[in-house]
Parts: structure tokens; sequence; C-alpha cells
């Protein structure tokens, strides 16, 4: 049985590009910038639209749903609009 080596004939396997060594090292992030973006943005909108309707209506469910449906709907939006 023979031990695998990387490209400088080491025991490491660490460099070459092993898509379960790279899942487990945890080097990649959880969420790249543009999804970070987008994701903070619809928030922003949702809770600027829940403000708005609770300011308009005094009625905190109907806010939170309108905050929720603000921000979903934006989501696609914002992915549209902002390049990756």
């Amino acid at each position: 049985m023979s031990t695998p080596t990387g490209p400088d004939s080491t025991g490491s396997r660490e460099s070459q590009s092993d898509p379960q060594t790279r899942l487990t090292s945890g080097s990649d992030p959880l969420l790249t910038s543009h999804a970070a973006l987008i994701l903070l943005a619809a928030v922003v909108i949702g809770a600027v639209v829940a403000v708005l309707a609770y300011l308009s209506s005094g009625n905190t469910a109907a806010a939170v749903l309108a905050g929720l449906a603000g921000a979903g709907a934006s989501t696609p939006v914002l992915h549209t609009h902002i390049g990756s």
C-alpha cells in the first residue's frame, strides 16, 4: 500500500485540490461577499417596510409579515441588480 504524496514528495495531501480536504479545513467562507451584501440589503429593506407598516397600522403581526414579504421580494431583485 502506497502513501499518497503531494507535489513536493512529502506526505502532505493538503496542497492537492481535494474537495473533501477543502470542506473539512474550513478555509472557504460560509457566504460569499456577494451573498452577504444581498442578504444584508434585503434585511434593511424588510426592516424599513416593517417599520412603515407598523407606523401606518399599529398592528405588529401585519408589520412583521409585511417586512418578511419585503425582504423576500427584494432578494431576487437585488441579486439581479448587484453584479457578481
